[in-house]
């Protein structure tokens, strides 16, 4: 499957990188810690940019490591700077827009992020598995990506790997919501 007419060729190993190791923390911490997943789950519904910015520097993302980041009630999305011509790289967790309104989940938000953290870990530890995933995404080679995420996240939840904005989303669909969540990293387009 190739990739979306608009993936672009611009994300780079070391843009990928600095954006999952920033990430990984986060991650670390909403697996680990109920307590903080509920309150960012809880910050989330309803679109508290001072709950979520409070959370977010407990684990170290804050001015200037990260250039924004925001919430529409059914996800978040952590925006980094980067070298043109990409100028911003996004990571986050989200519905996709339409599906519901104000709905995010802690126990799958926990479950994504526990089998991320060995993902994002790869990601920022070996360059050349980064730059594997780089050269799938920027070649719109889906059967490679697949197989790299899939060497790393092996829960049977995970149920789409795909190319989109310079990125790719990961789609989780776990029983415990009648929703798919998506993890993404893609290139925010900006003027």
């Amino acid at each position: 499957m190739k990739a979306n007419q608009t993936s672009g060729r611009c994300i780079t190993t070391a843009v990928l990188q600095k954006a999952a190791g920033a990430m990984l923390p986060f991650y670390h911490r909403i697996a680990t810690n109920r307590a903080f997943a509920a309150a960012w789950t809880k910050g989330v519904r309803r679109g508290d940019l001072g709950v979520l910015e409070r959370l977010l520097r407990e684990v170290q993302l804050y001015l200037p490591r990260i250039s924004s980041f925001s919430t529409n009630g059914i996800g978040y999305f952590v925006d980094f700077r980067a070298p043109r011509p990409v100028l911003q790289y996004t990571n986050g967790t989200s519905l996709r827009p339409g599906t519901a309104q104000f709905y995010f989940n802690t126990g799958v938000h926990r479950s994504i992020a526990r089998v991320l953290v060995p993902l994002y870990r790869e990601i920022v530890r070996n360059k050349p598995f980064a730059r594997l995933i780089v050269a799938a995404v920027r070649s719109g080679n889906t059967g490679l990506l697949t197989r790299l995420v899939r060497s790393k996240v092996t829960t049977r939840a995970l149920k789409s790997v795909t190319i989109e904005f310079s990125g790719f989303a990961l789609g989780f669909r776990y029983a415990a919501s009648p929703y798919t969540f998506y993890n993404q990293f893609f290139r925010e387009l900006t003027p």
